[in-house]
């Protein structure tokens, strides 16, 4: 394990000046003024610049992505990697992969949301946004990523009722929800052949509910992770608020307990149209496929 001295980061926010009276609203939707968020963007990506070089794990080639989408089980997985002393994160960061700066500003975040572990070789981030991973720069790819994905009609049911225990306004209708979905795995699916082979795996909700330890040691021997992954967490505050994770029920669990999935979503129970049914059926069918043939070749080179 890769150790340094830690850094002491400044904590809230950074780049302040009076207000000149013109509103914006930034990546995020918050309202601010322009100058104040031109320089507290600036100011993160300098800090993120200099972090990213101080610390062993302030590059992408020494992160850990869960790449997926909302409601798949991606916190549960989250806190099992989080868990660990060998890596620096909490779950959900919602940082901005769109540069080299990225990494060291992954770590700030991590800081102030109490997730960070400054003798960490590796450091972990959940995306689950594709606004957050749109613009990734070619050094993103060289990270390590989990591919995670559930049946579609169960995730539309699920991110539509979480939204609504929330008081939330997004995600009102099953029809918003499913834009999401589509949209997200369309953005996956581009993103899988970027990473080389060795360094990415795919995997669905419903294989890692059904036998947890069988996936985990897949990750762990497919991605290099030693010790291998251990089906035991301890759950962050840092990952149930803030959009860091799963508020409801991951909290209350310390592993992920096996179990067959529930009964299948009834597509008919949603308000859907039929065209979103199909481009949701076909959007999973071909990312599930794209997993499965991976899987296979790595099984044929094992055995070789």
């Amino acid at each position: 394990m890769n150790e340094d001295a830690g850094l002491t980061l400044p904590r809230g926010e950074f780049g302040e000046v009076p207000e000149d009276g013109r509103e914006v609203r930034d990546r995020a939707g918050r309202i601010g003024f322009a100058p104040r968020m031109y320089l507290r963007d600036a100011g993160k990506r300098g800090l993120g610049w200099l972090v990213g070089r101080a610390l062993p794990h302030g590059r992408y080639d020494r992160c850990l992505f869960v790449l997926a989408h909302m409601r798949c089980g991606s916190t549960a997985l989250s806190n099992i990697v989080c868990s660990r002393p060998d890596f620096s994160g909490y779950g959900e960061s919602h940082v901005y992969h769109d540069g080299p700066d990225a990494p060291g500003r992954l770590a700030v975040n991590c800081a102030r949301r109490k997730g960070w572990e400054a003798r960490a070789p590796w450091q972990f981030d959940k995306i689950l946004h594709s606004r957050l991973d749109a613009a990734a720069p070619p050094a993103f790819f060289s990270a390590r990523a989990i591919f995670l994905v559930r049946e579609p009609f169960a995730s539309v049911r699920s991110i539509v009722d979480l939204f609504a225990r929330l008081g939330r306004d997004e995600y009102r209708s099953h029809e918003e929800a499913a834009s999401y979905y589509i949209g997200r795995l369309t953005a996956l699916a581009e993103m899988w052949p970027r990473f080389d082979p060795a360094r990415r795996i795919g995997l669905t909700h419903e294989a890692l509910l059904r036998d947890p330890d069988t996936v985990l040691a897949a990750i762990s021997t497919r991605l290099g992770i030693t010790p291998p992954l251990v089906n035991a967490y301890r759950s962050k505050a840092a990952s149930r608020r803030g959009g860091g994770g799963d508020p409801l029920v991951s909290g209350r669990h310390s592993r992920i307990e096996p179990g067959l999935p529930g009964r299948p979503v009834d597509p008919s129970d949603l308000d859907l149209s039929p065209m979103t049914c199909a481009r949701l059926h076909e959007s999973y069918a071909a990312l599930a496929e794209i997993f499965g043939r991976d899987e296979a070749q790595e099984r044929r080179g094992r055995s070789e």
